[in-house]
């Protein structure tokens, strides 16, 4: 069996910037402009995927829903969509930008039995993620634990 590793780069993005944040801690954003020009820099260094995150989303605060469509929507490559997708009407959203696909993180966590339906429903358009801090798993953009 050939064991195949696929790496994607992420865009993370808040109030409709690219960002970089120390381990998930709010406030220790390194800003890097425009998530798009971020996005097809990594496109055109031969990503294969992006990994693009919705970090006001994941934390509560807002959403970049429509920008992230607009990314997705100027992409050649592969995307993965993450951040504040928690139940149908995100998960549709989501789904409705064109992205190939969906990454649940505290969804898993907090209500595994909708996220059991919604690979039941979309297959492998769904991927769950989980972050974890030493041994404890994190939740909602690495702001609550989420047990160990």
């Amino acid at each position: 069996m050939t064991r195949h590793l696929e790496l994607l780069p992420a865009v993370d993005v808040q109030g409709g910037k690219a960002v970089r944040l120390v381990q998930g801690e709010a406030g220790s954003q390194t800003g890097y402009g425009d998530p798009l020009e971020a996005a097809l820099q990594w496109q055109n260094d031969g990503a294969e995927w992006i990994h693009l995150v919705d970090l006001d989303a994941a934390f509560g605060t807002g959403s970049n829903r429509e920008l992230l469509a607009e990314i997705v929507g100027k992409l050649d490559v592969q995307v993965e969509l993450s951040g504040g997708i928690r139940d149908d009407e995100s998960l549709s959203l989501a789904l409705a930008t064109g992205c190939r696909r969906v990454n649940l993180g505290t969804a898993a966590l907090e209500d595994p039995q909708w996220c059991r339906r919604a690979i039941a429903t979309h297959g492998d358009r769904i991927a769950v993620g989980l972050d974890v801090r030493g041994t404890i798993l994190a939740a909602r953009g690495w702001t609550q634990e989420g047990g160990d």
